[in-house]
């Protein structure tokens, strides 16, 4: 075998090795559970964005002591870390559905105190989303009434 054969032999593994860390690795992710007084409806692998973009997802959905939704993310390691004053919102992407919810993150101040990885962001931080007919459910039958009379057929 030639030098040259060697080479490019060389080359070649590496460039395999550089494009297998690129797919099945060297991107890590660090993981914050946020605390909402309910989980919106929200399931595992629903978005976690940043600006619309996609930064993360949903991990885990579990019930607390105090009967609030604790919901693990999992956020890639460009966006990390977040910092104190960081907020997160259950949004829908549409009324159209059930499963189409996602969580804004708005991060806190670069110059504040960092959040650690596997950190807990409280109630006072998260906002769940509210969808119509809980709004609706707050008034009463009489004003109900009234308010859709002509609007929904057979009122």
């Amino acid at each position: 075998m030639t030098l040259a054969r060697v080479a490019v032999i060389g080359v070649l593994v590496v460039a395999v090795v550089a494009v297998g860390i690129v797919l099945f690795g060297g991107g890590g992710t660090t993981h914050y559970t946020l605390i909402f007084q309910n989980a919106s409806q929200l399931v595992n692998d629903d978005d976690v964005q940043v600006g619309g973009r996609r930064v993360g997802s949903v991990t885990s959905i579990e019930l607390t002591d105090h009967n609030q939704a604790a919901v693990g993310i999992d956020l890639e390691d460009g966006f990390v870390p977040l910092h104190r004053g960081t907020s997160a919102v259950v949004r829908l992407t549409s009324l159209s559905g059930v499963a189409n919810r996602y969580i804004a993150l708005t991060p806190g101040p670069s110059n504040e105190p960092e959040i650690e990885d596997g950190a807990t962001l409280d109630a006072n931080d998260t906002t769940s989303a509210v969808d119509l007919d809980q709004l609706f459910n707050t008034l009463d039958a009489k004003t109900r009434k009234e308010l859709f009379d002509g609007v929904v057929p057979g009122t």
